[in-house]
């Protein structure tokens, strides 16, 4: 079959634990396994899938509604959609990567502000401590920035007082 090809159905075939299935696509009379897995993540996604093994069964029927446009109802478009089913660990990558450059980008933004003498959002966490000398801030001073912009050239204070040179290795 065509990946183009309109379907009439898809059917999810289940085991007798109903945990796995095998998906089988139907068109024009012919009959195509297209994908075998777990059936929880099909769960997730289809509302109607839930419905039919609530009612029990060992199979679960799609198909679009009699009448309705069924142009989208393709081989390629439940192929697309098993591929999503079948891969959240990498949609799940996609979004931690994407929240940690957001976490990235606001650090550079409030180092930038630092830079430039702007006030941040740390500067008013600093929560006043009474003692025996009056109110003073719980921040010191000169304590180290959590967060430390990238500079070529630049090269950090070895730990130990050492001033041998090393060459970048490639």
């Amino acid at each position: 079959m065509k990946s183009s090809t309109r379907l009439d159905s898809a059917i999810f075939q289940l085991t007798p634990t109903r945990t796995r299935c095998d998906l089988l696509i139907t068109a024009n009379g012919k009959t195509e396994k297209i994908a075998s897995g777990l059936l929880n993540p099909f769960l997730a996604h289809l509302k109607t899938a839930q419905d039919q093994i609530d009612k029990g069964g060992y199979s679960i029927l799609l198909e679009p509604e009699p009448g309705s446009d069924r142009t989208w109802f393709t081989k390629g478009t439940v192929e697309r959609f098993v591929r999503f089913v079948s891969t959240p660990e990498i949609l799940e990558r996609v979004y931690t990567l994407e929240s940690e450059i957001l976490q990235i980008d606001e650090a550079i933004a409030i180092q930038g502000n630092n830079d430039m003498g702007l006030s941040t959002v740390e500067d008013y966490q600093a929560k006043p401590v009474k003692t025996s000398e009056g109110i003073k801030p719980m921040t010191d001073a000169n304590e180290e920035k959590a967060i430390v912009l990238y500079q070529p050239d630049a090269h950090p204070p070895e730990a130990n007082g050492s001033s041998s040179k090393e060459g970048n290795s490639k």
